[in-house]
């Protein structure tokens, strides 16, 4: 039994643009420079790590990659920003946000956070990564 991640990609971004820090987000890298903070969420890998009954239990990871303006005038704020974002991704993806379809929960062990820096059409832009990997279980149900 195969799973699709549409539903879980499509909570993802429908939650990153109600997120209150005017963040545009697309499913996959951004093919012209990002507005002032873009989410990308970029699927990354998947594996089979079990069964249960008659079906495969599976992890998927994806990446949150979030581009601000790398040349603000303002640094500090684009940083502590980018921060506050991934603080509040954790609180969310770990507390009560649903990812919704198969996904029964995040892998805690799997989330990790990186910065860096991008040049895309000769603008400078401040990346921060986040790492989610959650548990795909086909026969997961959400508890009414």
């Amino acid at each position: 039994m195969a799973t699709n991640d549409e539903t879980a990609w499509r909570a993802m971004q429908s939650h990153l643009g109600a997120m209150g820090y005017n963040v545009q987000a697309q499913i996959g890298e951004p093919m012209s420079p990002p507005e002032p903070i873009t989410a990308a969420i970029i699927p990354i890998s998947g594996r089979i790590d079990e069964t249960v009954l008659n079906a495969p239990r599976f992890v998927h990871v994806v990446d949150l990659r979030f581009y601000a303006d790398g040349l603000s005038p303002d640094r500090e704020r684009v940083d502590l920003t980018l921060d506050q974002i991934r603080a509040d991704i954790l609180e969310d993806v770990f507390g009560d946000f649903e990812l919704g379809g198969a996904v029964a929960y995040a892998l805690p062990t799997l989330f990790e956070w990186r910065y860096g820096w991008q040049s895309i059409s000769g603008t400078m832009y401040r990346l921060l990564d986040l790492t989610i990997g959650y548990r795909v279980d086909v026969t997961y149900t959400v508890a009414p």
